[in-house]
């Protein structure tokens, strides 16, 4: 059996909530695996799984073909060492106390280390560069000190797989490079399996042969950095757009926010109706307020979330009381808003009998002439008994509504400052920096301007 790790239909969250769902994964024995996503995708909850500790509700988890919940603690730590973003030791070890900690399971019947202990010791606090401060005590360490010591102490475990969850964000630019050589070399020379969880695509794109990419507890992209680190693909996960271009020198991927006009700048002077309900519209409401544009909403009930989060922004909204259908009032309200709006926006929200007024607000708008956005999946949001949500959405897009995918693509849709006759903002062009290393062989930082 050539795997070292493999997660067959997985299912695991925690209370009520499920993070993980139907999951399953093989990762081969020597790969340098990265696990990608947005805050919220599953990243560390996958990594409690195959650290034992977190029990999964259903499906079956397997470290070198042996099931995880089969393994004694100690034999775990002698497969898998983890490397965590931080890790609280309350007690003021030294460092060496700490990177001998590493060695626990492998210590002889009396519990004392031999000479061979004591050289992995040595090696993994010369490894990490903390040989040096080997007599200070942790909690006396800088952030950056003490993850060069953890890593240490994974080090001296001599495992045959590495969990780094996030493991190298504290570090500065030339350590972080170090760890990473470091690892990688025992990758290739120890066939140690590595799993990196991390927000820095790029680290991870440089090192890893293989990358997942997760979202909402499943697998979006898994293969090649990139077959996997697509400009669609990030902008579906991430909701924003990005660019992704490959170093002509390192032949690594270089991955960087997509340019875009100054937030005051991009909706100044630009209205924009939304229509949304139950929380469906908190993201778009936030997002299209920072960027400056004049947001309206409604109807809505009160005490709906979406009115709690526009009462919140200060926004225009029409209201209709707690747990009723759409009464005229509210929709003269409604069109009211709507029609001194530039654009008319639908979000994700479900519809039933009691909401379909909303759909003929949309009709009317884009009878006037205004551009009508509508989110993808009205198929999976339509309550009515007779599905005329659906169809009612597929007249209006026949017509000329544009539907969208996410708020990277909503933004790009929506009329911006720059293009609009009402923009009056002008300021000047900023001029912008960007640190990162220039190779793995070195740890020099160009400035790039």
């Amino acid at each position: 059996m050539n795997s070292a790790l493999r997660l067959e239909a997985v299912s695991a969250g925690y209370r009520d909530r499920t993070v993980l769902d139907n999951f399953s994964l093989d990762v081969e024995k020597g790969t340098m695996l990265g696990i990608l996503g947005p805050n919220g995708a599953g990243k560390t909850t996958l990594f409690k799984v195959l650290s034992g500790l977190l029990v999964p509700r259903s499906g079956s988890v397997s470290l070198f073909g042996q099931p995880v919940a089969r393994l004694a603690p100690a034999e775990r730590a002698r497969l898998v060492a983890v490397v965590p973003q931080e890790l609280d030791i309350p007690v003021a070890y030294t460092v060496q106390d700490v990177v001998m900690m590493g060695r626990t399971t492998s210590l002889s019947r009396w519990g004392q280390p031999s000479a061979g202990d004591r050289q992995i010791v040595e090696r993994a606090m010369v490894y990490t560069d903390v040989a040096d401060i080997r007599d200070r005590p942790i909690t006396e360490l800088s952030g950056g000190e003490r993850q060069r010591a953890i890593v240490a102490l994974a080090l001296a475990q001599e495992p045959r797989m590495i969990l780094m969850d996030e493991a190298t964000s504290h570090l500065d630019l030339n350590h972080r490079l170090e760890i990473m050589q470091l690892v990688e070399r025992l990758n290739q020379e120890n066939g140690v399996t590595v799993l990196l969880i991390s927000h820095d695509l790029q680290l991870a794109s440089e090192f890893c042969r293989r990358l997942v990419l997760l979202d909402g507890g499943r697998i979006v992209a898994d293969g090649r950095p990139n077959s996997v680190l697509t400009e669609e693909n990030l902008r579906r996960v991430y909701r924003c757009a990005v660019r992704v271009h490959e170093d002509a020198e390192t032949g690594g991927l270089s991955i960087l926010p997509a340019p875009r006009l100054p937030a005051a700048r991009v909706g100044h002077g630009i209205g924009v109706h939304v229509v949304a309900g139950g929380g469906c519209g908190e993201d778009v409401l936030r997002r299209l307020t920072l960027c400056g544009y004049t947001v309206t909403c409604g109807v809505l009930n009160r005490g709906d979330l979406d009115a709690e989060v526009a009462a919140a922004l200060g926004l225009e909204t029409a209201l209709e009381q707690p747990f009723s259908p759409v009464g005229e009032s509210a929709r003269e309200a409604a069109r009211q808003l709507a029609a001194k709006a530039d654009a008319i926006v639908l979000t994700s929200v479900p519809f039933g009998p009691g909401n379909m007024a909303n759909l003929d607000l949309l009709e009317a708008m884009r009878a006037a002439g205004k551009p009508v956005l509508i989110m993808q999946g009205i198929e999976t949001r339509d309550y009515t008994p007779d599905r005329a949500a659906v169809r009612r959405v597929a007249e209006l897009i026949t017509r000329g509504a544009t539907p969208w995918r996410d708020l990277a693509d909503l933004l790009a849709r929506l009329p911006a400052a720059a293009s609009h006759p009402a923009a009056v903002l002008q300021e000047p062009k900023r001029r912008q920096l960007q640190c990162f290393p220039k190779s793995r062989t070195s740890g020099t930082c160009p400035h790039q301007a």
